[in-house]
């Protein structure tokens, strides 16, 4: 019995798979010529590859040597003692604390243009306040007072005429 039930069971996994697709494909999904590579641009990528690898070599080199030599001069280089201060000079600083040329000169530049600015602004408001004034039309004057009563009903009907 247990050799009919798994024949039977079989016959019904194979009834119940899906046949096989026989139709054929318009397209296929992967192509069936490969790629030819042009054997001139592979050898140009090659060599920039190479001469690309030679110059970061080359730039790794030349930054461990300026290290190197920044080093040698900072350890052989003795510090220098720092002056004295003299009795004159004891409330002011060693260093100067102020601005450089260009700094000042860039905040003289700054105030001239805010200067600027603000006369031309003063210049604009006289020229726009002329230019208004001529535009300004007349306040007209109230109208005399009506000397004859209104009519306590309008003379013409109001409506549609028949």
């Amino acid at each position: 019995m247990s050799t009919e039930q798994s024949e039977s069971t079989s016959q019904v996994e194979t009834q119940a798979a899906p046949a096989a697709d026989n139709t054929q494909q318009a397209t296929t999904p992967t192509a069936t010529t490969q790629r030819v590579k042009n054997p001139k641009h592979v050898a140009t990528g090659k060599m920039v590859a190479e001469r690309t690898q030679q110059a970061w070599e080359q730039q790794k080199k030349d930054a461990e040597a300026y290290h190197a030599e920044n080093k040698a001069k900072a350890a052989t280089a003795s510090p220098e003692p720092a002056p004295e201060p003299s009795p004159n000079t004891q409330g002011e600083s060693t260093k100067s604390s102020g601005l450089s040329i260009n700094q000042w000169i860039a905040i003289g530049s700054v105030g001239v243009s805010l200067l600027a600015i603000y006369y031309k602004r003063e210049e604009l408001k006289g020229v726009a306040n002329a230019a208004f004034d001529k535009i300004k039309t007349p306040v007209p004057t109230p109208a005399p007072a009506r000397v004859e009563p209104e009519p306590a009903h309008a003379t013409q009907r109001k409506g549609l005429k028949k």
